[in-house]
């Protein structure tokens, strides 16, 4: 999710504020999952557990400078 606001300074000159937002609710997106499954290992298997998941919320800003 992106906000953003543009702030004339003169009639040459523009200033942009941009604040983004990533995973912004700070869901669980699974990454990776595992696809093996050992059938000498016994009753225990770990096919279709989650290995690997994507980042955490993050926040970026910024200010860019028109002219």
């Amino acid at each position: 999710m992106r906000l953003s606001r543009r702030i004339p300074l003169g009639e040459r000159f523009k200033l942009d504020v941009i604040a983004d937002a990533f995973n912004l609710f700070n869901r669980t997106n699974i990454a990776a999952v595992n696809q093996l499954c050992d059938p000498l290992a016994g009753a225990i298997c770990f096919a279709g557990q989650p290995t690997a998941s994507y980042d955490a919320r993050q926040f970026q800003f910024a200010l860019k400078l028109n002219w």
